[in-house]
């Protein structure tokens, strides 16, 4: 059997000789990586904030890292920085962030998250625990316990790459 997808084709056999190749730490990645990022995604679908994906991780970022550069915020989203550049000019323009002097280099400037951004953060994160709530209560409770586990670990995880 062969999938062909945008042009390259790949047969069950070249799906087995990788996995086969895989330690049970590079699937739990794999795994860890595929569904926290559809849990994520989905449920920030679901909740809906009027703004794209990237604007909510900017803010997000800037809440957990404090002022950031736009070439950095760029870089932490994988994106070029003329789009990040166009993301934050919205976000400034609606009163989320506000570019303030860079105390390092004065030619420069920083991204600065304002009490509305974070205020609009919070909120997103109540609607979305709201949204999450009936999912979450059809685990059991040693399924809540390891998820509340599993939680400060992924937390170590992101910190260890992104320092990287």
């Amino acid at each position: 059997m062969v999938a062909k997808r945008r042009g390259f084709s790949v047969t069950i056999e070249m799906v087995y000789i990788v996995a086969m190749q895989l330690t049970a730490i590079d699937q739990l990645s794999i795994s860890l990586m595929i569904h926290s990022s559809r849990y994520a995604r989905g449920l920030s679908r679901r909740v809906g904030s009027g703004r794209s994906l990237v604007a909510m991780r900017v803010l997000s970022n800037l809440e957990q890292a404090g002022d950031l550069r736009v070439g950095e915020l760029a870089e932490r989203e994988f994106i070029a920085q003329p789009s990040m550049t166009a993301t934050v000019n919205r976000l400034e323009a609606d009163g989320l962030v506000e570019r303030l002097r860079d105390d390092e280099d004065a030619r420069a400037s920083v991204v600065h998250l304002t009490h509305a951004g974070a205020d609009l953060i919070a909120a997103f994160r109540l609607r979305a625990a709201d949204v999450a709530r009936p999912a979450m209560e059809e685990l059991s409770p040693e399924e809540i316990r390891t998820l509340d586990s599993a939680a400060p670990l992924l937390a170590r995880l992101v910190a260890a790459l992104e320092s990287a």
